[in-house]
């Protein structure tokens, strides 16, 4: 045993104490952002939509620091999620006052959290070394254990001259995949003393360490679930068979999830889950998800042996469908499925999106081609406007149009006069449809199809925001707005009045990063939720500071377009 230490030990301090040179030692010293201003480090040009290099005029570090800390970019609406990621990643000049390192710590955690892994790497890459801030080394160490490029990772990990928990936990990990647990284990005591590595490591490592060759479902079920916390992790996870259970969902980097949906050692069922986190994150495009959501070849049963009769198992299907989204899409897929079993098929997938409008809309676009091939007018029935509202959805105004027409065709459904208004209103509101003709009739229609209370606040809602982007409205939306359907107006969460100063004074007053900060930490999950007078007045800010398509497209996320009223 005492020999296995001194093997340990060697081997880790082969991989760690690397001499330092005097040039090198300058340089890790030099750890002030003072050499270079960090601020001006972007990877958006004014083309990309990066905002002005002034945008932190006026705003001190010690207003910033609380609002940077937090900030959660999770689940955000896709206005919030671009005004956020045009705010961190935009060069700049660098905010008034002290707590800028903090400050800078903040900024690259929120890259991070956003998922923009590349872009991290390269902002990093510029800057010295500072506390709190992963290095470009460990970020790239990252990169390339969510790749599986295991071989990279680990030199990379050995070629480092630096001593911290993340590269010690990492050295463990490397002797953990390797198989040298001794080493492994040592390694991961270093990293403890050095500061607080994932304890999850730990377990994982002697999990794997204790497995047998040939393990038990019971061994199975003892194991820890994995974890994709980390590209450490997630190639601990992976190596170790780990089963996969809702926790190691739990806080999922959206770019780790990209970057596992990329692998093609990883099993159908996981890629998918993966490329949907990444695609709601807007981090894969639909063609990208699209084939995240490919059919495995089915493997050929073995051949017979002579003499000996075939067990009869039953083996796993490979493709079973994962959820309502790959049930719709396999079905689209099979020639011999009814039209009308689509159609159901299809509106339980955009159904299982629930409130969220980021996942209808991105289910919308998956679907799409599949809708597009709809003919049967029995088939639709009543689900014309529906569909309508996911072609709207997906940006495909031509089918939106094709399905609003199905009722006018002879022997089509009944229509619903609300929804056929709604998706007119939604064309006029998102600057779709510019002309006042279409506005009008668009806000008689919706004000005259308006029943029970759901559509009256809905109408009121999508009336109000028209009459405040475009400025035109019919006699008739008027009279409606004006009455007891304008008393809808004020329900909802409020802004308070301390956000909305700081929102008017940041964005007027020239301190346009704080500002759009304020705006995302107030409304970015669900500006549905608020009311919309509040609601209104945001997008008048936004028309009056020069976002004006960011505020049309705010109006239509507030309005929680795809629920259906009643």
């Amino acid at each position: 045993m005492f020999k296995q230490s001194l093997t340990a030990i060697a081997a880790v301090l082969a991989v760690s104490a690397v001499p330092v040179t005097a040039s090198a030692q300058s340089f890790l010293e030099s750890t002030g952002l003072g050499d270079i201003d960090p601020w001006g480090v972007g990877t958006i040009s004014r083309a990309d939509g990066a905002l002005p290099l002034t945008m932190w005029e006026g705003s001190t570090t010690e207003d910033l620091l609380p609002l940077f800390a937090r900030l959660n970019p999770r689940g955000l609406t896709p206005t919030m999620n671009t005004f956020l990621r045009r705010v961190l990643l935009s060069p700049s000049r660098a905010p008034e006052g002290a707590g800028a390192d903090q400050l800078l710590a903040q900024r690259m955690r929120l890259i991070w959290s956003l998922g923009e892994l590349e872009a991290y790497e390269e902002i990093a890459r510029q800057l010295p070394n500072a506390d709190g801030i992963l290095s470009t080394r460990e970020a790239r160490i990252e990169m390339q254990f969510l790749r599986g490029n295991l071989a990279s990772a680990c030199s990379n990990v050995r070629a480092s001259t630096e001593a911290n928990a993340y590269l010690y936990a990492a050295r463990a990990g490397c002797f953990a995949l390797e198989g040298n647990y001794s080493s492994a284990n040592l390694a991961l005591e270093l990293a403890a003393e050095l500061g607080t590595p994932d304890p999850w490591i730990t377990t994982a490592i002697g999990a794997m360490q204790t497995m047998p060759a040939e393990p038990t479902e019971r061994d199975i079920e003892r194991l820890p679930a994995a974890s994709f916390a980390s590209g450490l992790t997630t190639a601990l996870s992976l190596a170790g068979n780990f089963p996969v259970r809702d926790e190691s969902f739990q806080g999922l980097n959206p770019g780790f999830a990209r970057e596992i949906s990329g692998r093609n050692d990883i099993s159908r069922v996981l890629r998918i889950q993966m490329a949907d986190v990444a695609t709601f994150a807007g981090l894969m495009t639909t063609q990208e998800r699209s084939s995240a959501y490919r059919l495995e070849p089915v493997p050929a049963p073995p051949l017979p042996v002579a003499g000996e009769a075939l067990a009869e198992t039953e083996a796993p299907d490979i493709n079973a469908p994962v959820n309502a989204l790959d049930e719709a899409l396999q079905l689209a897929a099979d020639r011999g499925t009814e039209e009308a079993d689509l159609v159901v098929a299809i509106r339980r997938a955009l159904a299982q999106s629930g409130s969220n409008t980021v996942h209808f809309s991105e289910n919308a676009r998956l679907l799409l081609p599949v809708m597009t091939r709809l003919r049967d007018l029995d088939a639709l029935g009543q689900s014309g406007e529906y569909f309508a509202i996911a072609a709207f959805a997906a940006g495909d105004q031509r089918q939106a149009t094709r399905f609003q027409r199905v009722s006018e065709i002879e022997g089509g459904p009944e229509p619903d006069l609300f929804l056929k208004a709604w998706v007119d209103g939604l064309r006029v509101l998102s600057g779709t449809d510019r002309s006042p003709a279409s506005a009008r009739l668009a806000s008689t229609q919706l004000a005259q199809a308006a029943s029970g209370d759901g559509q009256t606040a809905a109408a009121a809602e999508l009336l109000y925001s028209l009459l405040m982007v475009d400025g035109v409205l019919s006699h008739e939306a008027r009279d409606f707005l004006s009455g007891t359907a304008g008393d809808t107006l004020s329900e909802g969460d409020q802004l308070d009045i301390q956000t909305q100063i700081l929102l008017t004074s940041g964005l007027r007053g020239g301190s346009t990063g704080e500002g759009l900060l304020r705006l995302v930490s107030a409304l970015g999950r669900r500006p549905d939720t608020y009311a919309p007078e509040d609601i209104v007045d945001v997008i008048e800010l936004l028309r009056a500071t020069g976002y004006t398509t960011e505020a049309r497209a705010l109006a239509v996320e507030a309005l929680g377009f795809h629920q259906i009223r009643n």
